[in-house]
């Protein structure tokens, strides 16, 4: 029960953060901490990135679902976080650990955690399923 809630819970954050990246990037870019330091705004690199966050909620809230195919779903969908997560750990290597207390918190709960978490709830998931549970 707690990993599928789990899948809903973090399904619905990346849904909620692709619409709102697609509906209102401008607004996204302002209220991020952290994103306006990469660089001027790229409505069209936000909007990819928007659509990558709506496939990966749409796939973990399936993934949270009873059927034979979730854990795939589950895994599909906490694909795209994970990596992310490992890109901004590769850049802390490379750069450092963001100086910025409202960056470092952001990266570090709002990417990594949230990225790790997806991918050990989506694994969890995709053993329950192929365990017939």
């Amino acid at each position: 029960m707690f990993v599928r809630a789990g899948l809903i819970l973090l399904g619905l954050i990346h849904l909620g953060n692709g619409l709102w990246m697609l509906v209102a990037p401008d607004g996204w870019y302002a209220a991020v901490p952290g994103v306006s330091m990469t660089g001027p705004i790229n409505h069209h690199f936000i909007a990819d990135i928007g659509l990558a966050f709506v496939a990966s909620g749409v796939g973990l809230l399936l993934g949270a679902r009873n059927m034979r195919t979730a854990g795939a779903f589950a895994v599909a969908g906490a694909t795209w976080p994970a990596l992310h997560a490992l890109l901004h750990l590769w850049g802390w290597l490379q750069m450092g650990f963001p100086a910025t207390p409202t960056v470092a918190v952001s990266e570090s709960v709002g990417v990594v955690l949230v990225g790790a978490l997806g991918a050990a709830l989506a694994g969890a998931r995709f053993q329950s399923i192929q365990q017939g549970g």
